[in-house]
C-alpha cells in the first residue's frame, strides 16, 4: 500500500511539474508538425466527433481557422482509439502549451525506457545512457516533431524488464502500450504472449490473465472514441497510407521492390516473404532468449519486415541498441554498436530528411549482432 501511494504521489507531482514547465517556459516547438494529428483528433472527440470521421474533423478545423473546408487537409487518424483517449487531456490546453507537454512527456517516457532497459548496469553507465539516448538520430527527430513512438518504446522496455523480474502489472501495461503503434509493437506483444503461455507456471498464467483483461478493457474503451471503431479504424489506417507523403518512407521490402523495378503493392508480397523467413529464425532461437533479447529481436524484425515505415519509426531501434550494449563482450561488438549509432547521422548529411537507407543498414547490423550473441550464449529460458 505504501509503495502504491508513493508511486501515485511521484506520478502526480511529475505531471504537475510537466504542466507548470510547459505553461510558463517557452520552447521552440511547432504545434503544427506531427503533433497536430493527435491534437485535432482529441479536439474532435471532446466536441462529439467520432475519432475516424475525417470529414467532420475537416469541418471542425475549417471552422476554427475561419477558412473554407476545401482549404483544409486533415490526415486520417492512424492509431487505435485508446491512444487518443489516454492523451485526451492535451486537447484541453492551448496548442502551444499542449505540444510542450507532449514533448516533456515523450522525454520522460524515453528516460524511463532507458532506465528499465539498463536495469542491472553500473549507476554511472545508466546516467550516461540518459545523455546518449536522445542523441540517437531517430530519437532526436521524433522528439522534435512530436511523434508518437515513445509510449510504445516505453511498453517494450516494460516488457523486457517485467519478464526478467516477473512484474505482473508491468506486463499488462507494457502489452497495452505496444499496441499504440501496432505495426511495430505487435510482434513483441505476440512473442511475449507465446512466452507467457509456454511458461505454464503461476506467473505465466496470471500475466496472461491480466493481459487479457487489459485487452478487453481497451477494446471496450475504444467505443467511447468512435462507436464503430472496429470497422472505421482499419479504413482510416489504409486511408492514411494512401494519402501520406512517402518522401520519408524507408523499409526493406520497399527498397527491394524498388530495386527489382516493382512498386509499393509488390512490397507487401516481399514483406510477407521476409516475415515468414524471420519467423523461422525467431522460432529457432526462441528458447535461447531472455526477455530483453526477445523484445529486441522482435523490434528489429518489425523494422525489417514492415512495408511502410518512415524515418521516425526507427526510433524503436533504441531498445535493441541498449540490449546489445548490455551483452557486448568483445571489441568487435562495440565497434558495430558505435557504427550503428553514428551511421544515421551520416545518412542525414546524404539524404537530408528523405528516406534514410542508413537506418535500414543499422537495423540489419543490429539483427545480425543480436543473433550472433544469442547463438553464442546458448541460454535456455523457461
Amino acid at each position: 500500500m505504501k509503495r502504491a501511494l508513493l508511486i501515485f504521489l511521484v506520478v502526480f507531482f511529475l505531471f504537475g511539474a510537466i504542466l507548470a514547465i510547459a505553461w510558463f517556459v517557452p520552447m521552440p516547438l511547432d504545434p503544427f508538425h506531427d503533433f497536430q494529428v493527435l491534437y485535432r483528433a482529441n479536439q474532435g472527440i471532446l466536441r462529439g466527433i467520432p475519432l475516424y470521421d475525417r470529414a467532420a474533423q475537416e469541418q471542425m478545423v475549417a471552422a476554427d481557422l475561419g477558412v473554407p473546408v476545401d482549404r483544409v487537409f486533415v490526415l486520417p487518424f492512424p492509431y487505435p482509439p485508446w491512444f487518443a483517449l489516454t492523451t485526451l487531456p492535451l486537447a484541453l490546453l492551448p496548442a502551444e502549451v499542449a505540444v510542450r507537454v507532449w514533448f516533456l512527456l515523450n522525454a520522460t517516457m524515453l528516460l524511463a525506457s532507458v532506465w528499465l532497459v539498463t536495469d542491472g548496469w553500473h549507476p554511472r553507465l545508466r546516467l550516461i545512457s540518459f545523455v546518449v539516448a536522445p542523441l540517437f538520430f531517430p530519437i532526436l527527430g521524433a522528439l522534435i516533431v512530436g511523434q508518437y513512438v515513445f509510449p510504445t518504446i516505453l511498453g517494450m522496455a516494460m516488457l523486457a524488464y517485467a519478464l526478467r523480474h516477473k512484474t505482473l502489472w508491468m506486463i499488462a501495461l507494457g502489452m497495452a502500450l505496444v499496441t499504440f503503434k501496432p505495426h511495430v509493437g505487435m510482434l513483441a506483444a505476440l512473442a511475449v504472449t507465446v512466452r507467457l503461455l509456454l511458461r505454464r507456471d503461476e506467473f505465466g498464467r496470471r500475466a496472461f490473465f491480466y493481459t487479457a483483461i487489459t485487452g478487453a478493457i481497451l477494446f471496450a474503451l475504444g467505443f467511447l472514441a468512435d462507436n464503430n471503431w472496429v470497422v472505421n479504424y482499419p479504413k482510416s489506417l489504409f486511408a492514411f497510407k494512401g494519402v501520406s507523403e512517402c518522401n520519408l518512407c524507408v523499409s526493406l521490402p520497399l527498397t527491394i521492390s524498388n530495386l527489382a523495378g516493382f512498386g509499393f503493392d509488390q512490397a507487401f508480397v516481399i514483406s510477407l516473404a521476409l516475415l515468414i523467413g524471420f519467423t523461422f529464425v525467431w522460432i529457432k532461437n526462441f528458447f535461447r532468449m531472455d526477455g530483453g533479447l526477445l523484445v529486441a529481436l522482435c523490434t528489429c524484425m518489425a523494422l525489417l519486415v514492415n512495408p511502410y515505415l518512415q524515418n521516425y519509426d526507427f526510433a524503436f531501434a533504441i531498445i535493441p541498441l541498449f540490449v546489445l550494449a548490455e551483452i557486448a563482450h568483445i571489441r568487435t561488438d562495440w565497434i558495430v554498436i558505435a557504427f550503428v549509432f553514428l551511421l544515421p547521422w551520416f545518412g542525414l548529411l546524404l539524404f537530408d530528411r528523405g528516406g534514410n537507407i542508413t537506418l535500414l543498414i543499422s537495423t540489419i547490423l543490429m539483427t545480425v549482432l543480436l543473433l550472433t550473441n544469442i547463438h553464442n550464449e546458448h541460454t535456455i529460458v523457461s
